[in-house]
């Protein structure tokens, strides 16, 4: 059996071809015409309380109709909010129990496909209904349901990942994900005729290097991770991480990923990784957290359909005044190739990493888009690129 698992895992790792590593230097001015309008917009939700505890990270924003749909996991309710007039269109009551119900263990997150679908994501299950709200699947994500390549041995899918805008796959990571274990790369699930596609890539090991724990009792144990994130581009898929300036390109088309690397004239290209390992504290547990998340933090990378841009938000401490607490906010633009375009220092502040999660972000109309935390109230920054002086 132990053989079996080292020629499975021997295999996979060429099932994949890799591109040598194609560097970007970011060059100053490389747009000067570029500039941007930046404001402050809020939803007129009514009477009604929108679901805000998860900072909208179990919602998807509908790119063809324009709409935000919003979970509230406990009771299957969706808030449908118009971003072209800024208002709560309507809200859809989910059923939680029956042959229609979108839950088996806890629901984490929904998705809106260009046919009208929906589909509900759990951890291990996804749940997807038509138009109509009839349940027409269910997709357990492991050996025995799907078929084509195999999880190796202990390892797992995260039902908790992409789905593309047609429905027609999912894209998560893969990989043992208890305390020490690794992550192994993205899983792509077909889910047309659910057959399973494993894309072993090497991030994991540098990326956990950046993990801040403390063990401060017996059986206690909490810990600061680095995120990382997915993004679905037709049928290929981008890795990207928060702690450094570079990405993965899954290109389905050839079976092949390419690693690309930045480099940025105004902050950092990756975090230090210079953190105390022995905490067993909370207070000192804490110190340390902090110092990480002063070092550069990565958003994620999110997508402007009209124009075939990528955008990203970054942010450091600026040391130049160690009297004051200011972060450097910066805006780098990809084009269609993910080349960097161009980088841009802001002026104020935007929101790019809660406490649990990255911040909520999206493309509507031109403007990026990304949840700002307000009591009670639903309200984005929106930022307005502009690549000319008209």
């Amino acid at each position: 059996m132990k053989l079996f698992w080292a020629v499975s895992g021997f295999l996979l790792l060429f099932s994949c071809r890799k591109k040598p590593v194609d560097v970007q230097l970011a060059t100053a001015h490389v747009m000067p015409d570029f500039n941007y309008v930046l404001d402050t917009v809020y939803i007129d939700t009514g009477e009604e309380k929108v679901y805000l505890d998860m900072d909208l990270n179990m919602s998807d924003y509908a790119v063809n109709e324009g709409r935000l749909y919003n979970l509230t996991p406990e009771s299957g309710r969706v808030e449908v909010i118009n971003m072209e007039s800024l208002i709560l269109d309507s809200v859809i009551y989910y059923k939680m129990r029956g042959p229609n119900s979108v839950k088996q263990y806890f629901p984490f997150g929904i998705k809106k496909t260009l046919l009208g679908d929906t589909f509900f994501k759990e951890h291990r299950v996804i749940h997807r209904l038509n138009p109509d709200g009839k349940k027409t699947d269910s997709y357990e994500l492991n050996n025995r349901q799907l078929s084509g390549d195999r999880l190796p041995f202990d390892t797992e899918i995260d039902g908790l990942g992409e789905i593309s805008t047609d429905g027609s796959y999912l894209a998560s990571f893969y990989g043992n994900f208890k305390i020490g274990g690794n992550v192994l790369g993205i899983a792509k699930v077909n889910l047309l005729d659910k057959t399973l596609k494993l894309v072993p890539i090497d991030f994991w090991d540098q990326l956990k290097e950046y993990t801040i724990t403390v063990d401060y009792d017996i059986g206690k144990r909490n810990s600061s991770p680095e995120l990382k994130f997915l993004l679905l581009n037709g049928p290929d898929i981008i890795l990207s991480t928060s702690a450094s300036n570079e990405l993965w390109y899954y290109d389905a088309e050839s079976d092949s990923v390419i690693h690309k690397q930045y480099h940025s004239q105004f902050t950092a290209d990756q975090k230090s990784g210079k953190y105390r390992k022995d905490i067993t504290n909370q207070r000192l547990y804490m110190y340390w957290v902090k110092r990480k998340n002063d070092e550069v933090v990565f958003g994620p990378l999110v997508k402007d359909h009209q124009a075939q841009n990528f955008y990203r938000y970054s942010r450091e401490l600026d040391k130049s005044d160690p009297q004051k607490t200011k972060y450097i906010h910066v805006l780098t633009v990809f084009d269609e190739k993910l080349d960097q375009i161009h980088e841009q220092k802001l002026h104020n502040s935007i929101p790019i990493m809660g406490k649990y999660f990255e911040g909520k972000t999206f493309v509507h109309d031109g403007s990026i888009y990304s949840f700002l935390k307000k009591e009670n109230q639903l309200a984005f920054i929106r930022l307005k690129p502009n690549f000319d002086n008209d």
